[in-house]
């Protein structure tokens, strides 16, 4: 049991709310996939992605979580459960399911991006603000967004409890014009996007513009950036933490990585400064294997951490 910032019991620190996938990559692909074309890929590997990625990623850092995602009676699914026990990923808030429950992409992995085919057989039901009451995590982390009323629920029920409510993006096709989103992201604590999701939702082609379009509405924004790092405004500032030196091998999962050591960076570090870092720290390095398999263990961030980190902090108000 840890205790809540309320002072309430809890089972977790963090509730992770996220559906598997069990990915194919392929590695060494001599174009990107056409129509009418045959390719053949010089390196293949199946891992666990989408959340699990994030849920092994607090398994490693000592995070005291609970993922919350449905399984079935499937291959896909009874292998994924199964390393998840390997790893010491908490499997009490697993749903199982008496029926198959498939979800699988097929990732084409290049060193500078990587894009999915995937397929699900159903969508994840999102816990009830009655499950959130009972579990009561710290921060309850999205792994997805919408703007469906039972979302809208969760979240309300999250910030009169006192959870700090944190959500990816996940490839949505809103606008800041659709209507709810604005309102949307005013209930969100922490909104975490990538740069290609933050400059779709916007408009914008610049990711600078993008996040202060978007800070407009969330009080914490955090573009994850790739090779670039990643860039948050938060009350009123703006910070710049770049990658990691590393060599690229395979960036599936580098988003779900970096939501992990972020998030768990919220918890450990005494500013939102030292929380990218960790997100940055674990997304460089989740890029170095695949599929995230090279996350750090909890004992290894010291020797990542810059002595003196390059922060670039800046008015929201002069820009």
């Amino acid at each position: 049991m840890v205790v809540n910032d309320n002072g309430v019991r809890s089972r977790y620190d963090v509730m992770v709310v996220g559906e598997y996938y069990f990915d194919l990559i392929f590695r060494g692909l001599p174009e990107v996939p056409k129509i009418s074309a045959d390719l053949w890929a010089e390196e293949f590997e199946w891992v666990p992605g989408a959340a699990y990625s994030t849920a092994l990623g607090f398994a490693r850092l000592g995070t005291s979580a609970g993922w919350w995602c449905q399984f079935g009676t499937d291959i896909f699914s009874r292998m994924i459960v199964d390393q998840a026990r390997s790893e010491n990923i908490d499997d009490r808030l697993f749903i199982h399911l008496d029926r198959p429950l498939r979800r699988v992409s097929a990732a084409f992995s290049f060193a500078h991006d990587r894009g999915f085919i995937s397929y699900a057989e159903e969508p994840d039901p999102l816990p009830t603000p009655e499950d959130l009451a009972r579990i009561r995590p710290r921060i309850l982390l999205l792994q997805g967004f919408s703007l469906d009323d039972e979302r809208r629920r969760l979240i309300e029920a999250a910030r009169s409890l006192g959870i700090t409510v944190c959500s990816d993006c996940q490839h949505v096709d809103y606008r800041l014009s659709t209507p709810g989103m604005e309102e949307m992201l005013g209930l969100i604590d922490v909104f975490l996007p990538n740069a290609s999701e933050a400059k779709a939702l916007t408009g914008e082609d610049d990711v600078e513009r993008a996040l202060s379009s978007i800070a407009r509405f969330c009080p914490t924004v955090v573009i994850k950036c790739g090779a670039d790092g990643a860039i948050a405004a938060s009350k009123g500032r703006t910070t710049r933490m770049p990658a990691l030196a590393v060599a690229v091998f395979d960036t599936t999962g580098a988003g779900d990585s970096f939501n992990a050591g972020f998030v768990h960076g919220l918890l450990t570090e005494p500013d939102i400064e030292g929380a990218i870092e960790l997100g940055v720290i674990c997304g460089s390095l989740a890029v170095t294997g695949y599929g995230g398999r090279n996350l750090p263990f909890k004992e290894d961030l010291t020797q990542y951490r810059r002595r003196e980190p390059r922060y670039s902090l800046r008015s929201q108000e002069n820009k």
